[in-house]
């Protein structure tokens, strides 16, 4: 391969990688609408689940930050182990810190 080939696929992981935390960061905001809502599970599940089905229908690589990080808030959430607002925020503020 010569230099602008491998210039062109990292750029074009780079805008992919990319694209996969605007949408987090749109499910995100989605999540903070209800983040007052008593089936919090079960509205994150939801949400997650349209997240991912975007990233496939997109050809958006899965096993990337931005799912491990919806996985994380989900698990805290199921285990209540911390405050369900805090890895919600958690969650919303990494998406938007990465998009910026």
């Amino acid at each position: 391969m010569n230099k602008d080939t491998i210039r062109q696929k990292e750029l074009n992981n780079m805008m992919k990688y990319r694209e996969g935390w605007e949408l987090s960061y749109k499910y995100s905001k989605i999540l903070m609408n209800h983040i007052t809502n008593d089936n919090r599970y079960e509205i994150s599940l939801t949400i997650y689940s349209q997240f991912m089905n975007e990233l496939k229908n997109k050809k958006l690589n899965t096993d990337k930050t931005y799912v491990q990080i919806w996985e994380t808030m989900i698990n805290t959430i199921r285990k209540g182990k911390s405050s369900p607002y805090r890895s919600m925020c958690i969650l919303h503020q990494t998406s938007q810190q990465r998009i910026n």
